[in-house]
């Protein structure tokens, strides 16, 4: 609604300069769209459980391991309850997500990053969800020792105690 200035300064850092928080959140969206959207796309397939619709069944496991652990989930509740309880913080999610939409609808198939185009695949459309999925994904990933745990704990799943003893 307003002007919005970005500034690339000599380290690389983008500076987002607008007169209202929308319309950063939207300059914030299509600046990012337009320098890493392949791996923003991925990371949301991944945190959403959607991977294979990418990239076939090799990903199936890693969809079903997400669901288990219930981030697609957490984070369409999350988005339910910042919707009805928080609705500007919401807003702001949607400004995000319009940014990267705005980026999406410039592209032609020619604009395409190559790992789109590799894979024959189209981006999707961006939304307050695929955010904080992201978000959550990003939190649990950093969590100290527990990828260790669940592997072990999808390990002792698959196999049993005491094959799981002589592989430890």
């Amino acid at each position: 609604s307003g002007n919005v200035n970005i500034y690339i300064d000599s380290n690389g850092i983008a500076h987002i300069y607008a007169n209202n928080l929308h319309d950063l959140f939207l300059a914030e969206g299509y600046y990012e769209a337009s320098q890493r959207l392949f791996e923003i796309e991925l990371f949301g397939l991944l945190a959403m459980g959607n991977l294979s619709s990418w990239v076939g069944v090799k990903a199936l496991s890693s969809d079903i391991a997400m669901h288990l652990i219930g981030i697609p989930q957490n984070a369409i509740m999350s988005a339910q309850y910042l919707k009805h309880n928080y609705p500007t913080i919401y807003s702001y999610l949607e400004a995000f997500s319009q940014g990267v939409n705005d980026y999406i609808n410039t592209l032609n198939y020619r604009d395409l990053p190559l790992e789109f185009k590799l894979l024959n695949v189209r981006p999707y459309y961006w939304s307050p969800e695929y955010s904080l999925a992201f978000g959550e994904y990003m939190g649990w990933s950093l969590t100290s020792g527990f990828n260790d745990e669940l592997k072990s704990a999808l390990l002792y799943t698959y196999f049993n105690y005491p094959e799981i003893n002589e592989i430890n």
